[in-house]
């Protein structure tokens, strides 16, 4: 099985990102309050439906960070039920360890937009036997979609990751509400292009999920859809060229020594599962089969808040109307 048009999927994904939706999404996630949660994942759900696919795009130099676990126990204890943590490659050609990972990017898509942040374990699902990255934090300037919440608004208002000319990139995030925080100082020119471990990449990637914190009740996994050839290879990274300024994120869960240091030095491209919708994947050929199919749908729909709106603007006017007629009948009265 071979990737018939890469161009074509790229174009559709880029095409699929309209960020006047970010807005609308921003604007219902501040009213959130106002509305039962069960309501507004009802509506999310709805909009899912009728849009199961979400495209999004990470921009060049997204960083990947690995720490050696520290407690494995604890680690445990933060899965949902069908997971078991996992030695994991990151490259091909290395011996598996068990880690804690964070993957540093600024991405953009009609759910979000912004610099993120994500935290994982890796662990296996014991239902389907494939590699699972389980996010156990997310930290971001823009919003997020989390089981329990259905849309979060931003948790960080100080969240930077760039690069500069001379191959340095620049990373400085923390969590508003803990001040919890990573800052470090790197540079890729030494680093060279390596074989990533393909089972943990393609199809760790297809089966993504959340720890019991951030799920909740709801176990909930989901895939994304891509080009393998996007995580065939990537920059590692000296571990010399990388200074960690500060890391306070998961002190008692990860040792504090970087052993690993991963950078995608291209955009990724990437159509996700909306929420509450699942596609199945059993083999890379499985997801090549994949991107072939939605490269070939026409006008393919991604997730859109207009169902929302309709909603919201209907139980407004309807509201209004009520109002009304109860003055008229008051007046009436009098």
């Amino acid at each position: 099985m071979h990737i018939k048009d890469d161009e074509k999927f790229i174009k559709t994904v880029e095409k699929l990102i309209d960020p006047a939706e970010v807005c609308y999404l921003y604007f219902f996630a501040g009213l959130k309050k106002l509305l039962p949660k069960k309501i507004f994942k009802r509506l999310l759900n709805r909009t899912s439906k009728k849009t199961p696919y979400m495209g999004f795009v990470i921009d060049p130099y997204c960083l990947f960070l690995f720490f050696e676990l520290k407690d494995i126990e604890k680690a445990r204890q933060m899965l949902p039920e069908r997971y078991r943590i996992t030695k994991a490659r990151i490259f091909a050609d290395e011996e598996p360890r068990h880690y804690v990972g964070m993957g540093i990017f600024n991405t953009r898509a009609s759910t979000f937009w912004g610099t993120r942040l994500e935290c994982y374990l890796i662990a296996e699902d014991t239902e389907t036997g494939l590699p699972s990255w389980i996010f156990i934090d997310i930290i971001s300037n823009t919003i997020i979609a989390l089981p329990t919440e259905g849309v979060a608004a931003r948790n960080s208002s100080k969240a930077m990751y760039t690069s500069s000319s001379k191959g340095d990139i620049y990373l400085d995030i923390s969590e508003n509400r803990s001040g919890r925080r990573i800052e470090l100082k790197g540079n890729i020119l030494n680093a060279g292009m390596r074989n990533l471990d393909q089972p943990l990449w393609i199809m760790g990637n297809t089966s993504i999920a959340h720890s019991k914190e951030l799920a909740g009740a709801e176990e909930d996994p989901f895939a994304v859809i891509f080009d393998p050839a996007e995580v065939e290879k990537a920059l590692d990274i000296p571990l010399n060229d990388i200074e960690i300024k500060t890391n306070t994120l998961f002190p008692e869960l990860a040792e504090p020594e970087l052993v690993k240091a991963v950078c995608f030095p291209f955009a990724q491209h990437y159509i996700a599962d909306s929420p509450g919708c699942r596609t199945y994947v059993k083999t890379p050929d499985d997801m090549v089969d994949n991107y072939n199919r939605i490269s070939e749908i026409p006008n393919l729909k991604t997730f859109s808040t207009k169902i929302i709106r309709f909603q919201f603007f209907l139980g407004i006017a309807v509201s209004s109307l009520l109002s009304v007629a109860l003055i008229i009948m008051l007046l009436m009265k009098i």
